[in-house]
């Protein structure tokens, strides 16, 4: 019987994603399998396939059914659990089938030719183990390094490379010829596996769980050997949440399963990937956007392979190719970060893994000292297990927490950026050789620069975003489209000579604190100081040695950092966050705050925070300074509950770019097509939206707002003319 290949095909183009029939040809009949990648004819080109089914049947005729040109891969790199699975994120999420299969795929792979180089090493061994006396005999006694190259591989009885026998034996290349040649030991070329540097952070063994500890995991257990309902592990910052995960993966392991642990920052994964491999060894798989290409690659088929048993990485690692799934763990599980925000495929990681564990009849858990208020909902609701940490391990106190008001510091006569219980505070921290954390958020020297005559504001030429100055190379940058132009003498506008920097950024405060504080020795971590590679973990690693005494950072310092000497962690502009147009900018700004004041106090002496700021009345800083999450949580859930916002509402935007005319003609039938099928009272717009221009195209938006789920609705929408972009965002996180 004839067999065809169901194949989607690699073409980003909506029209296009659905299933193609092929035929299988003879050559390819007992080899190919459903998950295999193939090269497939369409049109006049050789496009990239993946075979999502096999059939007698297909749709269409098939004298007209073309032949699959060429097997990829030997093995399916595709199982049939993450094709369903990029099914359901299609669907879901509005977005192409083909875009989520490549989400499973291996790195620095397409179209069957790698795009990363193999690395080799040159290995020897003993021609024969047997034959090791009568080598030696034939030795000259003066030969005493071929001699300690003989000895070596013998005792190795395996494969050494050249490197490490002439290290460990002081000898050299010409020594390993000379044994070549007379035909005792053989080479040959080895793949070398690029392995990421990690940290082990070695800590003292928790000998014992508190109770809170020790009920967490009863709860765990209980959830993996049963129902496996998600479980929400709500722990206030130092409470022991890390050794949960390292106790409940433990066990994991020991019914032969896997685990996937997901971390919101690259910041955050060499920390924890350290305190992994100290505690399971090489049983770890790092994946994440900051490892180079050809490390991604290794570990992506060092997992594929089934050679370990847990995998650390940021939002992409939910994709894993794990085999045996048996337990998710989503670190500060409210981080934005787990959303993808580029591209027509918005998942957010937490959805996938909550689909992705029910798929494989595994658990999830979800961790954070801030919970999401959809989380905290369905938790409460008994959708999730709710499991809660109140203290701190060791009986530790929680950081003492003050707000300064700083109009009263202005009105007091204090210009500075620090006020001064934050200027006291600070300098007797560095007397005292303890460590310091300044948080902003914000990078760059100051935020922008305004014409004090006319009130101008520089502007990008291609967005319509302010230009941040930056000090080390003395030009504006935008932070949306990377476009840089030289500080202007004038005003563009006005001509007027007097242009003043505005705001405060990371370089600025560093500038500041070098300059009046002689005792500081600062280290920097914001977008820019992390730009090269590893640069994430050698910040970290200053800091943790003490060679720095004062971390100066925006929100990447803000969750998961554990640093024992931390006693003091200043916040400045503490309710800048508050002021963004989103209906999350009073949780996100209470999650924020929480969690940077959770730096400061997890060793044995006290911290203190102290946070500046502009509102002091807001509710969301007063329950940060008085640890009142249960009563913020209640006044925001009202909140959201009287405007149907979620969790009591599902929230879309329709997101459309390009040339302005087009773009509000394409909103404009949008919007007509949407209100025949759901009327007008659940669509607000079309409108610009708030930045209103990035890299030279025009942004509009729709924001849908209902009860129910609406994603069906929005399927075959009117086609959009060429030179527009529609991205359809289920649950956006950013209305920009």
């Amino acid at each position: 019987m004839e067999m065809y290949a169901g194949v989607i095909v690699d073409i980003k183009t909506s029209s296009l994603d659905r299933i193609f029939h092929y035929k299988i040809p003879a050559q390819l009949e007992s080899k190919l399998q459903i998950g295999h990648r193939v090269l497939v004819p369409f049109g006049n080109r050789k496009v990239e396939g993946y075979i999502i089914e096999m059939t007698a049947e297909p749709t269409y005729e098939k004298s007209k059914c073309r032949d699959i040109l060429k097997l990829l891969d030997p093995k399916p790199v595709l199982s049939e659990q993450t094709i369903n699975l990029a099914k359901w994120m299609a669907d879901h999420y509005l977005g192409l089938y083909a875009e989520a299969l490549q989400l499973f795929l291996p790195p620095g792979t397409r179209y069957g030719r790698e795009r990363v180089d193999v690395k080799t090493q040159m290995v020897y061994q003993l021609n024969d183990l047997d034959s090791i006396e009568e080598y030696l005999s034939q030795l000259s006694k003066n030969a005493t390094r071929q001699r300690d190259v003989l000895l070596l591989l013998k005792e190795i009885n395996g494969n050494l490379s050249a490197t490490e026998i002439i290290q460990k034996t002081n000898s050299s290349y010409a020594t390993l010829r000379a044994l070549e040649n007379k035909g005792w030991i053989l080479k040959k070329e080895e793949r070398v596996e690029r392995v990421p540097e990690i940290v082990v952070f070695k800590e003292k063994p928790v000998l014992a769980l508190t109770n809170d500890q020790e009920n967490a995991l009863k709860v765990i257990k209980e959830e993996l050997n049963g129902a496996k309902r998600p479980i929400l592990l709500d722990g206030v910052t130092g409470s022991g949440k890390t050794e949960i995960y390292l106790r409940a993966i433990a066990d994991v392991i020991k019914q032969n399963k896997q685990a996937i642990v997901l971390v919101p920052e690259i910041a955050l994964t060499s920390q924890i990937v350290g305190r992994f491999v100290d505690r399971f060894g090489d049983q770890v798989a790092i994946l994440h956007s900051g490892l180079s290409e050809g490390e991604r690659f290794d570990q992506w088929w060092k997992i594929y392979r089934g050679e370990v048993k847990i995998v650390i990485g940021a939002r992409s690692a939910v994709f894993a190719p794990v085999q045996n799934l048996g337990l998710i763990v989503l670190d500060e599980e409210h981080e934005t970060t787990y959303k993808q925000d580029e591209g027509s495929l918005r998942y957010h990681a937490r959805g996938v893994a909550l689909k992705r564990a029910k798929m494989n009849e595994a658990l999830v858990i979800l961790g954070s000292a801030t919970p999401s208020l959809e989380s905290l909902h369905k938790a409460l609701s008994g959708e999730y297990a709710l499991v809660q940490l109140p203290k701190r391990v060791n009986q530790r106190p929680l950081p003492s927490i003050s707000i300064v008001d700083m109009r009263k510091e202005f009105d007091s006569g204090n210009r500075t950026m620090f006020s001064r219980e934050l200027t006291e505070s600070f300098q007797e921290v560095l007397e005292n050789g303890e460590q310091a954390i300044i948080f902003l958020n914000r990078r760059g020297f100051s935020t922008f620069l305004l014409c004090r005559e006319c009130g101008n504001v520089i502007e990008c030429d291609n967005c319509q975003v302010s230009m941040t100055y930056h000090q080390t190379d003395n030009r504006l940058h935008c932070h949306y489209c990377s476009a840089t132009s030289p500080v202007p003498t004038k005003c563009p506008e006005c001509r007027s000579p007097y242009i003043r920097q505005f705001g405060t950024g990371t370089q600025q405060v560093e500038d500041y604190i070098k300059k009046t504080f002689p005792l500081a020795s600062t280290i920097r971590m914001d977008t820019d100081s992390t730009s090269r590679k590893g640069a994430h973990q050698r910040i970290l690693s200053l800091f943790r040695k003490k060679e720095r005494n004062v971390l100066i950072g925006t929100q990447m310092i803000a969750k998961g950092l554990d640093f024992p000497e931390v006693t003091l962690v200043g916040v400045l502009s503490a309710d800048l966050s508050l002021n963004f147009p989103d209906f999350r900018a009073s949780e996100r700004t209470f999650q924020l705050l929480s969690q940077v004041s959770g730096r400061a106090g997890r060793g044995s002496k006290p911290g203190k925070v102290i946070i500046q700021c502009y509102d002091p009345s807001h509710y969301a800083i007063r329950a940060v300074q008085k640890y009142d999450n249960k009563g913020f949580y209640q006044r925001e859930l009202a909140f959201r509950r009287e405007l149907q916002y979620p969790p009591y509402g599902q929230l879309i935007r329709i997101l459309v770019t390009g040339e302005e005319k087009a773009v509000k003609d394409y909103c404009q039938q949008v919007f007509e097509t949407i209100k025949g099928r759901l009327g007008e009272e659940r669509i607000f717009g079309p409108v610009p939206a708030p930045l209103a221009k990035i890299k030279g195209r025009h942004r509009w938006h729709l924001i849908l707002k209902s009860q129910l789920s609406i994603n069906h609705h929005l399927r075959n929408l009117p086609p959009a003319p060429k030179q527009v972009n529609v991205v359809i965002d289920i649950e956006p996180h950013n209305l920009l």
